[in-house]
């Protein structure tokens, strides 16, 4: 993609790679525990997210988890996704959540590997165009004020600087 983009930008192009509906889901949980999470059911990609945070940090998040999809891990949960589990469906168990997903835990290298992935958006996302400098001609009153001015600093008109 080219910058600049934001998040919304990556998600539809994600979407339209996998051919399948992306939604991003925020969702309130308790500090220290997993502030994101990707599950990708038969029908959609679903990326929870903390919504009791920065903006930033939500890109952070939903990066992270869409590092995880470009990186084409297994939708899973960590350690404490029972924890995780029972915050987005309340309703069900974890065990019976897990034996729906069929999901095991991330590897500590794919967790690296979407952190970098996730640095990497987001310094995409942060770089703006170079915008060329102005063309900004001298008034010709000012050359010569200019041209002394650079004289007495050591540099003679047609050097390079």
């Amino acid at each position: 993609m080219q910058a600049p983009y934001d998040i919304e930008d990556l998600c539809a192009a994600v979407q339209r790679q996998r051919g399948r509906p992306l939604r991003l889901v925020p969702i309130s949980l308790d500090l220290g525990h997993p502030c994101g999470l990707w599950i990708a059911s038969d029908a959609e990609d679903l990326i929870f997210y903390e919504a009791n945070t920065s903006k930033t940090h939500q890109e952070h998040i939903i990066g992270h988890e869409l590092g995880h999809i470009i990186c084409a891990h297994s939708s899973a949960l960590g350690p404490d996704g029972d924890h995780t589990l029972r915050a987005i469906f309340p309703n069900l168990s974890p065990a019976v959540v897990r034996d729906m997903l069929r999901r095991d835990g991330y590897s500590d290298s794919q967790e690296q590997e979407a952190e970098t992935m996730a640095s990497v958006i987001l310094q995409q996302m942060n770089r703006r165009p170079a915008v060329p400098a102005p063309e900004t001609a001298v008034p010709d009153e000012a050359s010569s004020v200019i041209a002394r001015m650079e004289r007495s600093l050591g540099h003679f008109p047609g050097e390079p600087v």
